[in-house]
């Protein structure tokens, strides 16, 4: 949940470079972010969320998302970094925590806990947690203070955007999800590969 089998089976120096590498990929995907008006933006940074999640854990990935969107903020001041950084971070740990449950095994287990890691997300932080930040930051910066519009109402038309955004980050994680398999079955084996010895002998 935390730290997933995977991540903890790596060297530290392994450690450190598969959390730097996917630090890098957060700030890229950051940074190539297109903002369309003043609530909504085209990113694929749930998708490295999920990936990290799944690979690491889900405290390793809140730290990717959170540095992720500070640097990728610094780089390219857009809004107010932290509070994104937050619920991006909310975001990533979900995906490590549902994707490394202790329920089930197998590839079939691993979809299913991916259907409902995704579709937690989406509720959870696209729904409920982004689009209140949204709202307060438009109220705030752009309303100048005023409530212009009932949040109810704004909410219906980001989603209208942000939900074709959030299916094309789920079609990538679903379309490479069997090489996040791929490398968890390989490492699982590697772990249970029986140890020879010089005096030993395979049957």
């Amino acid at each position: 949940m935390f730290f997933s089998a995977h991540f903890r089976s790596l060297s530290a120096g392994k450690k450190a470079a598969l959390f730097a590498v996917f630090i890098a990929l957060s700030i890229v995907v950051n940074c190539f972010s297109v903002d369309v008006g003043t609530s909504n933006k085209i990113a694929f940074t749930y998708a490295v969320c999920f990936f990290a999640g799944y690979l690491m854990g889900g405290l390793p990935a809140f730290g990717i998302a959170f540095i992720g969107d500070a640097v990728g903020y610094l780089i390219n001041p857009v809004g107010v970094y932290w509070l994104f950084g937050v619920t991006l971070g909310v975001y990533a740990f979900l995906m490590g925590a549902v994707m490394n449950a202790p329920v089930g095994n197998g590839r079939a287990a691993a979809y299913i806990k991916a259907a409902a890691a995704l579709a937690i997300g989406f509720l959870l932080v696209t729904v409920l947690l982004n689009s209140a930040v949204n709202y307060l930051y438009v109220k705030i910066f752009i309303w100048e203070g005023e409530v212009r519009e009932a949040f109810l109402v704004y909410l219906g038309g980001r989603l209208a955007f942000q939900s074709i955004v959030y299916a094309v980050n789920l079609a990538v994680c679903m379309a490479l999800l069997p090489v996040l398999l791929q490398i968890r079955f390989r490492t699982r084996a590697g772990r249970k590969k029986p140890v020879v010895g010089r005096g030993e002998h395979r049957a």
